[in-house]
Order: structure tokens, then C-alpha cells, then sequence
């Protein structure tokens, strides 16, 4: 059987991100090692099902692009403001495509949280939640309606 549509978009986002990094896109890992990389993983959450509407049922879920990276000398938190900029014209820019194919019917940032480190210490991590909206013919998650 094909992958639903959650996985498409999943999937979608994830090869997106990829301009993020310097290493694969990794789904829910957190751990790089030592690396002066930049490493960018992606952490999908908890779907809501709104009730069904004209043969569509509109499915919501976060998507979360986590970035961990070795700041070096800059300030961590003028190093998370540039990437966060950089993350958001990259899913949400006037010249990207939204609809990620014509998979999403909408994406919203929902919210962005830097983690700074310790003093002494060298990685920044910033999570940036977008939240998701895709449609499916009710009670078929692979199919989206016509």
C-alpha cells in the first residue's frame, strides 16, 4: 500500500529541510556527536481530526525541525536569530511552494525556541514548530479528496 498522506507530507518537509544542513535530515534523533555540522532532525507530534465536512475530513499536526549546531564564536543568540530567519523563508518564503506538492492544504508557524547552552558550552539548538493542515476523504488517510 502507498504511504498516507501524513507520511507524504512528513516526507515532503523532511527533503525540504535538507537546505537546512549539512548532514541527512534525520526523523526524532537528537544525538550528533561532536560536529562542527549542522544537524537538523524532524519530530512529527500528535494529530487532531477535525469532524468531516462535505466528504473531507481536515487533519491538523506539528511538525517540529530541531537544529543543533556548534556556534563557535558568535553569540548563540544572534546565531539562532539568522537561522531562524533561514528556516522560516525556507518553508515559508514567497518563493517556495506551501502545498509542498499539493499535499498540505496549509502551514503556519506556530512557534520558535531557542536552547542556549551553558557558559563554556559550544551548541545552540533551535526548534521551530510549524503547525500542518492536510485534508483526506474521512476514514482513507491515503487519499486526498478531488
Amino acid at each position: 500500500m502507498s504511504n498516507t498522506i501524513r507520511e507524504r507530507v512528513i516526507a515532503a518537509f523532511t527533503t525540504r529541510a535538507a537546505a537546512l544542513s549539512t548532514l541527512p535530515v534525520l526523523r526524532a534523533q537528537r544525538s550528533i556527536g561532536e560536529s562542527e555540522a549542522k544537524f537538523v532532525s524532524i519530530w512529527d507530534g500528535e494529530e487532531q481530526a477535525h469532524a468531516p465536512y462535505f466528504g473531507e475530513q481536515k487533519i491538523t499536526f506539528p511538525l517540529a525541525v530541531e537544529c543543533i549546531w556548534k556556534h563557535g564564536a558568535t553569540n548563540p543568540s544572534i546565531s539562532a536569530n539568522a537561522l531562524l530567519g533561514t528556516v522560516i523563508t525556507t518553508f515559508l518564503g514567497t518563493a517556495t511552494d506551501r502545498t509542498f506538492g499539493g499535499v498540505v492544504d496549509t502551514i503556519v508557524l506556530s512557534s520558535a525556541t531557542p536552547s542556549y547552552p551553558q557558559d563554556g558550552g559550544n551548541y545552540t539548538t533551535l526548534t521551530v514548530i510549524f503547525t500542518i493542515t492536510y485534508n483526506i476523504i474521512p476514514g482513507d488517510p491515503y487519499t486526498m479528496p478531488s
